[in-house]
């Protein structure tokens, strides 16, 4: 069984390698993991381990009224596992029933239709927003309404 655990500001240094694995078209390095996880209302999880290595990670803000998915990512060696199932899965639990949103880059196939087989709906796009080695992506905002 997979499992997340919480994501605390001690993980910094191994959240900041993942994110680099998991995008390394726009690496996060130390400093600017760690400023995102002293934010208030900052949270998130961390996946299993491959010798040693965390799989995966959710990293989001609780702003009140709806929480947002601010990164999301699992090495690619641990892929098509069901890592991002599990990780979403444990931010919507934490959700509450509030709402939620999210961005994705368009071109990204998969992970469009994990989130919306999770209930994730498109509700906005913006041009160039992902780096790419060959230009850009856009990123296409996602929400999940509130459940009640």
């Amino acid at each position: 069984m997979i499992e997340a655990r919480t994501l605390g500001r001690a993980d910094a240094a191994a959240l900041a390698a993942l994110h680099g694995e998991c995008f390394p078209e726009d690496p996060w390095d130390e400093t600017a993991v760690a400023e995102v996880l002293a934010m208030p209302g900052a949270f998130g999880f961390l996946l299993g381990s491959d010798g040693g290595r965390p799989d995966g990670f959710l990293l989001a803000l609780d702003l009140g009224a709806e929480c947002e998915i601010v990164a999301l990512g699992v090495r690619p060696a641990a892929r098509r596992r069901g890592h991002a199932r599990c990780l979403l899965a444990s931010f919507i639990d934490a959700l509450a029933g509030r709402p939620a949103q999210l961005e994705v880059a368009e071109d990204n196939a998969p992970a469009l239709a994990l989130y919306r087989s999770l209930g994730f709906r498109s509700v906005g796009r913006r041009p160039g927003y992902y780096r790419r080695g060959d230009g850009a992506a856009a990123a296409l905002l996602l929400n999940r309404p509130q459940k009640s």
